[in-house]
Order: C-alpha cells, then sequence, then structure tokens
C-alpha cells in the first residue's frame, strides 16, 4: 500500500511541475500602441515563470511605425515562429483571440492646421515689397483632410522646396516626427498666383512701327502663368520697334520688340575715358539712341564738345 501512495505522490508532483513551467500567452483582438516596434507583452497577457514570462514579453512580433496604420499579428505566427526562438521546447497555452489587430496610436493634424504651416512658410519666403492678396494669392486644393501623428513626443516640419520661386505651381514636404526620427512623409502642392500692372496696346501697331507712350496702358493683371517676358513698365516699351504686327488689346511681350536702347536721344550719359592707370569720369548728353556696342556722337556736357564713346551699358558709355 505504501508503494501505491508513493508512485501517486510522484505522479502528483510531476503533474505540478508541469504545470508551473506552462506559460498561458492570451491573445488581446485589438491593441492600442505608440508607433514602433509592437512586443508580444503589448498584445497578450502572459503567465508562466516570472523570468520566462519578461523574456517572452520583450520578443518583437511586428511593427507600425506610422500613427494610425495597423498591423495584424496572428496566433500562429507568435506559437510558430516567435516563441520558439525564446522559449525552445517550452510548453506554451494559447487562449484568447486567434489575431491581434495592432494599431498605432495618434491624433490628427486638420487641413486648417497644415495650410496655415504652409501659408506661414510662403509667407516668409515672398518678396516683402510684394502685399498679399494685392500682388499675390495663395491657393492650395490638395492639402490632406488630416494628418496622423503621434500623440506623444511627436513634431510636424513643412519646409518649401528648394527650387520655390513664389509664382505658379509649388511643392511643400511635410515629414512628421517621433521624437527625432522621421516617421512619414507628404507632399503638398500648391499655386502662388501673381499680378502685376502690363502694358496692353490701345491701337494696333505695324511692323517696323516705333512704340510710343500713347500707344498702350498699363493695366493690373495676372500674370501667374504668363510664358513669356511681359512689359510691365513704361519705358521698357516707349521707342522700341514692333518686329511683327501687333493687335489692339495684346498684350506686349518682350521678344515682340526690337532690344531697347541702352542710351536714349537728349538723355545725360556718364563717360569714362582711361588715362595711364586711372580711368576719369564726365557726363555727356547723347545726341542719338543707341544699343549696348553702338559708337556714338555725345556733347561733353563741361566743354561743349562732342565726343565719340561706344555704349557699354544702359547709360553709361567708353571713349575708346
Amino acid at each position: 500500500m505504501s508503494r501505491i501512495w508513493k508512485i501517486l505522490l510522484i505522479l502528483i508532483i510531476g503533474v505540478q511541475t508541469s504545470f508551473s513551467a506552462q506559460l498561458t500567452i492570451t491573445l488581446k483582438a485589438k491593441a492600442d500602441i505608440e508607433p514602433g516596434v509592437v512586443y508580444l507583452g503589448q498584445i497578450a497577457n502572459i503567465k508562466g515563470e516570472p523570468e520566462l514570462v519578461k523574456r517572452i514579453a520583450a520578443v518583437e512580433v511586428g511593427k507600425v511605425m506610422e500613427p494610425g496604420r495597423k498591423t495584424r499579428v496572428t496566433e500562429r505566427a507568435v506559437r510558430d515562429f516567435f516563441i520558439k526562438s525564446v522559449a525552445g521546447s517550452q510548453n506554451a497555452v494559447f487562449n484568447g483571440a486567434k489575431f491581434c489587430d495592432v494599431v498605432a496610436r495618434s491624433e490628427l493634424v486638420s487641413a486648417d492646421s497644415l495650410r496655415t504651416l504652409l501659408l506661414r512658410e510662403v509667407r516668409s519666403r515672398m518678396p516683402a515689397n510684394l502685399e498679399e492678396g494685392k500682388d499675390w494669392i495663395f491657393e492650395t486644393s490638395k492639402v490632406p483632410n488630416s494628418l496622423d501623428v503621434p500623440k506623444h513626443n511627436s513634431k510636424v516640419l513643412l519646409t518649401l522646396s528648394p527650387n520655390f520661386t513664389g509664382i505658379g505651381q509649388e511643392i511643400a514636404t511635410v515629414q512628421v516626427f517621433n521624437g527625432k526620427k522621421i516617421i512619414s512623409k507628404h507632399s503638398i502642392s500648391f499655386t502662388i498666383r501673381r499680378f502685376d500692372h502690363v502694358a496692353e496696346l490701345k491701337n494696333g501697331i505695324r511692323k517696323g512701327e516705333m512704340i510710343a507712350e500713347n500707344d498702350f496702358k498699363m493695366v493690373w493683371q495676372e500674370t501667374t502663368f504668363q510664358k513669356r517676358k511681359v512689359i510691365k513698365k513704361a519705358e521698357e516699351a516707349i521707342g522700341r520697334t514692333a518686329i511683327r504686327q501687333l493687335r489692339a488689346g495684346d498684350i506686349l511681350v518682350d521678344n515682340a520688340l526690337t532690344a531697347p536702347y541702352a542710351v536714349k536721344e537728349g538723355e545725360s550719359v556718364r563717360v569714362f575715358v582711361r588715362i595711364g592707370g586711372a580711368v576719369v569720369q564726365t557726363n555727356a548728353v547723347a545726341q542719338r539712341n543707341a544699343f549696348k556696342g553702338q559708337t556714338i556722337s555725345l556733347r561733353n556736357l563741361d566743354t561743349g564738345r562732342d565726343i565719340l564713346a561706344t555704349v557699354s551699358e544702359k547709360g553709361e558709355a567708353w571713349v575708346n
């Protein structure tokens, strides 16, 4: 009889030892975690020997790097791959859900907030002499409805393209940080509409005719998508000759006219002459219109004598 009791006692101890060494893993149906690596301890309740439970809880079972993104971790993947890599032949009992849907915690940055960030950057890059709402208008229709960012330790950085010109179609980049790490990037396209005074012909001009002040008027017009260089100042047109037929109502463009004069008849011109190693300057009056590179007669204001000089830049000439 005593022998039977000994056998039963040994069996009971063996069963207790087996159960004490057993792991119980209860997988959650859903888990909400911070963006980054998914650890088994975040998505399951684990019971068993404390040291082993600690090791099992630290097993990486997936990743959800972007706020609001989801991933699914299945019981089969955990049982057949992740657990065996740590627990070896250790017996593990699974219960609970057959898979866990894991979501990276997030909060939303609204489209209005993104527009405000974008407009602030645009304002900082636009020339100070241009007035918002008059000289330029900011427009965007492709801002995301909302942007998922981490609930904690997050930062949104918006930057304009290095090739920003301040006119027409532009691109900005939005970077979402989790701490110091970039976890997502997004592109936003927007338009800057530009307006300016441009020269509009009041009369038709024939090829070879010179443009006079009363041939055009300056009008306020959008120039955003004007591919050609338009005339924006009256002095850029007056005295130049049409190289083709121009109609009333046309916007004057630079390549429809001959090159502008560098000096005009009757205008004061700075005249330079090199004497040895020194350069002497005087003022003279142009006797006719001339382009850059042309040699013309100018009347010296100091002596009243005519001198010949070659036009070098607008309002300047050098004595040969």
